[in-house]
This record gives structure tokens, C-alpha cells and sequence, in this order.
């Protein structure tokens, strides 16, 4: 053994291995494909699980006033722990997306986003509920637009957004 405690190997990039960050990925970082499917698998709890709470046909049919129990759902908790988890908030990015374009227009916006825009969007909009905590919630309001449906078709069947094998 060279005596080096193990707590000070580094990465590639300097960070130390041995050790969990407490900081948000950056945008220099990869995204694999455990991270992007565990992050789509959780929208969908999410989704599910608002449809069930208010026993709708849809996303469209959740109350408007809905989102204090939806916040409420550990399904919710769950997703904006995974999105932090999944490498999707960046501590290098400003949230700036354009929401308005995206939940007016969910399917077509996210089809033609790559992936560092998928990623600067849903940075955006964890930075945006967290900023808004207690008095609304813009995930609530993205759900109800249909912005978490296209987000998990994107993620499931955009071909162009994974690596060739």
C-alpha cells in the first residue's frame, strides 16, 4: 500500500472519487442511459400517479387548483430528486428555457430538441419550482400541459439522442 489515504483519489477531471459530491452534475457531463430511462420511468410514476390521486382520464382533466397535493405525492419527491440524480440540473447552467414555448407546445418542441436542450428545460424547470416553492408549482403546470408525456416519449423513442452501439 503507498499510504495514500483512498479519499484522495481523483478523477480525471480533479474531482475526488472517493467521495459523494453535494453539488449538481455539470453540463459537461454525460448523461447514460440508466440516467436518462431512470428519469423517464420516474416522470411516468409521476404522471401516474396524478391521474390516479384525481381519478381523470388525462393530464388535461387534472384540477387546475390541484397542485398542493400534488406536491404532496411521493411520486413528485421522487422526480425532483431523480431529475438532481439523473444528472438533468446542472450547477453551470442558467435556468433561462423557454417554458412558455415548450408547455404551449410540448411533442413539437421537445421533438426537435437535442439533449443539451432537454437538459437546460428540465434545469429550468426544477430551478423554477424550487424558486416558487409554497406558491405554486410549475411542474403541476407542465404535467397539465402534457410537457412530462412528450418529455417521456423524447426520452423512450428519440433514437438521435442516445449513442450507436
Amino acid at each position: 500500500m503507498s499510504g495514500k489515504n483512498s479519499s484522495d483519489k481523483r478523477s480525471r477531471n480533479g474531482s475526488n472519487t472517493a467521495l459523494i459530491a453535494r453539488r449538481a452534475a455539470d453540463k459537461r457531463s454525460a448523461i447514460n442511459e440508466h440516467q436518462a430511462q431512470h428519469l423517464l420511468a420516474l416522470a411516468r410514476y409521476m404522471t401516474e400517479a396524478a391521474i390516479f390521486q384525481w381519478e381523470v382520464d388525462s393530464v388535461a382533466d387534472l384540477p387546475q387548483d390541484g397542485w398542493e397535493a400534488f406536491t404532496d405525492l411521493q411520486e413528485y419527491e421522487l422526480f425532483v430528486l431523480g431529475a438532481y440524480a439523473c444528472g438533468f440540473v446542472c450547477s453551470d447552467l442558467v435556468p433561462n428555457a423557454d417554458m412558455n414555448l415548450i408547455t404551449s407546445r410540448p411533442h413539437e418542441a421537445l421533438r426537435e430538441m437535442s439533449l443539451p436542450q432537454i437538459r437546460h428545460f428540465v434545469h429550468t424547470l426544477m430551478r423554477s419550482e424550487r424558486a416558487g416553492h409554497g406558491y405554486g408549482s410549475v411542474i403541476y403546470g407542465a404535467l397539465r400541459a402534457g410537457v412530462f408525456e412528450a418529455l417521456c416519449e423524447r426520452l423512450e423513442y428519440g433514437s438521435d439522442l442516445y449513442e450507436s452501439l
